[in-house]
């Protein structure tokens, strides 16, 4: 019987609310978003930009930073975390280009508190800011850059963007003379519930001290003069609670037109460092657990090669081929 009022009370509180919350969202805010909202006609530095904070990342900061450059992306505000590897060395050249502003930022698990550092300095400069991960790659499935893809949603305060995981299929050791987007095709064959979100900088953010922020951000939006919550909109323009997606039917991966490649572990020794690092999130690292790999890595079932449309592109932008 308790068992059965657990479930009962789990299916109104998770579920059946849920519902009724984003039915609410998806007819009264998004009926006067379309109707009344404002397209974004600004003229600043940069259209969309990324923020990333990071420990320990420079055989990945290159890659992450020539790949996003490909598709599209203006500018990176980067903030060192006590990286204790050669990073300047790789992002100096970056530096110097005027492409990366680089922040030292040596505070222990602050990686909201950096996410609202670069938003309060840096949003009059960028239209469009993310705040986006060292393994976490934009791959727009049809447009040939993010910034064409984007222009339907600028009405809005945020749009939300999926995970699709990417796991070590069988890989051993990693290969540092590759990049990370031409090594790993193992993947789930369904998005992840959790996603990260591009900002609308023309709006404020609701809240930077839960982890809403890093996933999926609810902003602040004015109706009839009232601030109000707002969770961000999803690529089939629903607005959605975090970690539930509607739109596009049952099989959203095929019908989506953009998906963020999460390369979760890559190879087994890439992983097995991982386990014995640091988190500038978590005081306890929860990667430290095998439970935590295996719920992932079985689920790669499926392979997924469309980032590898940009890899020449990127590669001739590289000077590495002609």
């Amino acid at each position: 019987m308790m068992s059965f009022l657990r479930k009962t009370k789990q299916y109104f509180v998770n579920d059946f609310f849920t519902f009724l919350k984003m039915c609410y969202y998806n007819s009264v805010y998004k009926s006067w978003i379309e109707l009344f909202g404002k397209h974004d006609k600004r003229s600043l530095k940069y259209d969309i930009s990324l923020c990333l904070i990071f420990k320990n990342e420079a055989p990945f900061l290159k890659e992450w930073i020539d790949y996003h450059k490909t598709i599209g992306i203006d500018h990176f505000y980067l903030y060192n975390n006590n990286s204790n590897d050669n990073y300047e060395e790789v992002l100096t050249p970056f530096v110097n280009e005027g492409l990366v502003t680089l922040i030292d930022f040596p505070y222990n698990h602050a990686q909201f508190r950096a996410y609202k550092d670069c938003y309060f300095r840096f949003r009059n400069e960028s239209k469009w800011i993310s705040f986006l991960d060292a393994d976490e790659f934009i791959c727009p499935r049809y447009a040939s850059n993010i910034n064409d893809w984007i222009k339907s949603y600028d009405k809005y305060p945020a749009v939300t963007i999926q995970w699709l995981m990417f796991c070590t299929g069988g890989v051993l050791e990693h290969d540092y003379n590759k990049n990370v987007i031409e090594q790993y095709f193992s993947s789930w064959d369904h998005f992840h519930s959790h996603g990260k979100c591009i900002i609308n900088t023309r709006y404020d953010i609701a809240n930077f001290d839960t982890w809403h922020v890093h996933h999926h951000t609810y902003m602040y939006y004015s109706i009839f003069g009232i601030k109000c919550v707002v969770p961000a909109v999803n690529q089939w323009f629903r607005i959605c609670t975090v970690d539930k997606i509607w739109g596009g039917g049952k099989d959203k991966l095929k019908k989506s037109s953009i998906q963020i490649n999460h390369y979760f572990t890559k190879a087994w020794s890439s992983w097995s460092e991982k386990m014995h690092r640091t988190d500038v999130l978590f005081e306890k690292n929860p990667k430290s657990e095998y439970s935590y790999f295996y719920k992932y890595e079985e689920k790669c079932i499926s392979q997924n090669s469309q980032i590898k449309r940009f890899l020449i592109r990127m590669k001739i932008n590289q000077g590495l081929i002609q």
